[in-house]
């Protein structure tokens, strides 16, 4: 896993624009998609449980192996979410943190600064792949703040502004 260019790391629970502002970033510097959203799709195509609303194990186990080929793979500078998000979304179902997940090395992984996208009632929308209520995103947020604290990120929220503004408020900080 050495050698590995150091990805920043977009976040924040459903539905708070983190895939809006990657798309627009993508045409400025690489990029890695939401690995969850794209399991989400093929477990719902296949009639599988591997959701975090379903079996949230059998949907970690697999986010986890799909990032972790794309990680190793990819020359993204930014991605869509991080592995530290599976951690807070079984931290909200009090569901076990698996070795895998508790041992893996953020830190070589990701850069120190994420990018923290709130949750923003006017903005969120529930689609097929995202069936959360926004009560569960505020839960959500608050435990990814959590889990990036403890893992030592320092954390810069996002201002609730256009996609626009966003794009240009990252790019200024990592550019």
């Amino acid at each position: 896993m050495h050698n590995v260019q150091k990805k920043h790391i977009i976040t924040g629970a459903p539905g708070t624009g983190k895939t809006t502002l990657i798309n627009l970033l993508k045409s400025t510097i690489p990029c890695m998609d939401e690995v969850s959203r794209k399991v989400i799709i093929k477990e719902q195509k296949n009639n599988r449980n591997g959701m975090p609303w379903g079996d949230i194990n059998r949907f970690t186990d697999l986010v986890f192996k799909l990032t972790n080929q794309e990680l190793l793979n990819s020359h993204a500078q930014v991605c869509d979410r991080s592995l530290l998000d599976l951690e807070a979304y079984l931290t909200v179902e009090n569901k076990i943190i698996p070795d895998y997940l508790r041992d893996f090395p953020y830190q070589e992984m990701y850069h120190k600064t994420v990018f923290f996208a709130p949750t923003w009632f006017d903005i969120y929308c529930q689609d097929e792949q995202r069936l959360q209520e926004f009560d569960y995103c505020l839960k959500l947020e608050k435990s990814l703040l959590e889990q990036y604290e403890k893992k030592g990120f320092e954390i810069i929220i996002l201002p609730k502004s256009s996609p626009l503004k966003r794009k240009r408020f990252i790019l200024e900080s990592i550019l």
